[in-house]
């Protein structure tokens, strides 16, 4: 838990701070924002193109059918009509992509045009030689302007064909595909009129600037502002008394590690605002049965004794004996509650401690069994030990395993029923040794197995047995009475030495509760042997 806490604790990696996350989201914005006007520049302004017919023209098709165009001009050679009209045509087909088409004959002088008004009509030859040139295929139209060579048509031509008749080596002509000539409006040649057409320019960008910075930053600001305002609104949730509201924590930030180390703090606090509700539940609980506990064999004594002292002359010897077993065994009630009472808070405040050492227990389970055979003897019960051969000396706390043995076996007589009877088992088990008590009493109802090891449980009909028959409680059953508080100790004392106190039980059937000890390092003793020969 306190390393969780200290990795939860740490700063984050730079990467997922919120300073970086506001920064990569405006640089994101501003890169999409600039993305998109480059492209749009580029679609517009910087493209030479309208639009994408034109450009698949330019870029695909004109070559291939300004050849086409040549080789059908080669056919009407001699037919200055039949030309003119074929280039009047193609040039119909293509004048909406600025394109000029002429014909000029192998003198260079200019014979038709697809734009009769255009600057071919005005300038009647060019250089044949220059045409030639641009005919071949490792031309290169980039080579402009060409030293000592002046002509109208410069920066304009893209493409020249050769018109050949086919099947022969003889030049009919040059059919050239050159732009339109590009034109120029005053305004664009009026110095001042650029200018302030620039600072208004630049005076709309700033403005431009401003607003998509203002933007921006309202819209990081809001998206901070609402995961600030859902943590603030989970803090007060909490401190108004919504114990178990949480806050959504899916980021990893300083506001996501905010959240969760509230998340972490907010579940601590739960859970010990829940303790502190059991703890005081249970003081309720202690006190009210501890209270009950105490009165009832109080009460029995104080009617005994204050008979004994008003009466007592009137007593004769053998009531006098008997009221005296009632209030000893009351006594010994009291102190056994006493006694479990301790141990269970030593083990509450952490303070129990245990004296390991190597022992036979089945020694010890045997000198258990002696202390109780007069308590069996008058509840008709019959105590045996069963043991398996080779069993193990054991590691534990000899003096707290027989406070478990005696509580157990106190509950096997107490429940049990004239000619029944209790047997402790023990029984190697792998590496350990298993002890086991068994009785053929009653039994314990299924719904009440889950709670037998909580304090102060008792079955209402063990809670109530023989305690209002007074004339039983003087023949030695004081065991009737029961403060529901052997079988947590017991619980407590075996899970001291890293075992589980277990139970099975049937109605009817009787009850087995077992558990297992650690055997000794390196011994190995044929103790059921031992035991026998020493009965």
């Amino acid at each position: 838990m306190g390393t969780t806490t200290s990795m939860r604790l740490q700063l984050p990696h730079f990467a997922n701070t919120l300073l970086f996350r506001i920064s990569a989201t405006f640089l994101l914005l501003i890169t999409i924002s600039l993305g998109a006007y480059y492209f749009w520049i580029e679609r517009t302004i910087f493209n030479p193109y309208e639009d994408d017919a034109e450009q698949d023209w330019y870029e695909n098709l004109s070559e291939a059918e300004l050849d086409q165009l040549a080789t059908e001009l080669a056919e009407f050679a001699d037919d200055s009509a039949g030309t003119a009209a074929q280039v009047m045509a193609y040039g119909a087909q293509v004048s909406g992509y600025d394109v000029e088409l002429i014909v000029f004959d192998t003198a260079g002088r200019h014979l038709h045009s697809s734009s009769p008004d255009s600057l071919a009509m005005a300038v009647p030859a060019v250089s044949a030689e220059l045409l030639q040139d641009m005919s071949k295929e490792d031309w290169d139209y980039s080579s402009y302007p060409i030293a000592d060579v002046a002509d109208a048509y410069e920066n304009r031509i893209f493409e020249v064909d050769l018109i050949q008749p086919a099947g022969t080596q003889e030049l009919a002509g040059y059919l050239v595909a050159a732009y339109y000539p590009l034109t120029i409006s005053s305004e664009d040649l009026n110095a001042d009129s650029r200018m302030l057409s620039t600072q208004n320019n630049i005076f709309k960008a700033l403005i431009g600037l401003l607003a998509y910075s203002a933007i921006t930053a309202l819209l990081i600001m809001a998206w901070t502002g609402r995961r600030v305002q859902r943590l603030s609104a989970g803090v007060d949730a909490f401190a108004a008394g919504e114990l178990s509201h949480r806050v959504r924590t899916r980021s990893t930030d300083e506001i996501g590690t905010l959240g969760r180390n509230f998340n972490s703090m907010a579940e601590r606090i739960e859970v010990m605002v829940e303790k502190l509700r059991q703890k005081e539940q249970f003081q309720r609980q202690l006190i009210a049965n501890v209270s009950h506990d105490l009165r009832t064999p109080m009460a029995s004594m104080r009617g005994y004794v204050e008979t004994m002292l008003m009466d007592g002359r009137k007593v004769d010897p053998k009531s006098r004996e008997r009221f005296l077993k009632i209030i000893t065994g009351n006594l010994d009630h009291l102190d056994r509650l006493v006694e479990r009472m301790l141990v269970l808070s030593r083990f509450d405040s952490g303070q129990a401690t245990f004296q390991i050492e190597e022992f036979s227990i089945v020694e010890l389970a045997d000198s258990v069994l002696v202390r109780f055979e007069g308590l069996a003897s008058e509840q008709s019960v019959t105590l045996d030990l069963d043991v398996d051969d080779d069993v193990a000396l054991v590691q534990a706390d000899p003096l707290q395993v027989a406070q478990v043995l005696q509580n157990l076996i106190e509950n096997g007589i107490k429940f049990n029923d004239p000619g029944g009877s209790v047997v402790i088992g023990v029984e190697k088990i792998g590496e350990r040794v298993g002890i086991s008590v068994r009785d053929t009493g009653r039994g314990i109802p299924a719904s009440d197995l889950p709670h037998i090891f909580d304090r102060f449980f008792t079955g209402d009909e063990s809670r109530t047995r023989l305690m209002a028959d007074p004339d039983q409680l003087g023949n030695g059953h004081h065991l009737g009475q029961s403060s529901g508080l052997g079988l947590a100790s017991a619980a407590k004392i075996v899970a001291g030495h890293n075992s589980i106190l277990r139970v099975e039980s049937r109605v009817g059937q009787g009850t087995t509760f077992r558990f297992q000890l650690n055997q000794a390092q390196d011994e190995n003793l044929s103790l059921a042997q031992e035991s026998a020969g020493s009965a």
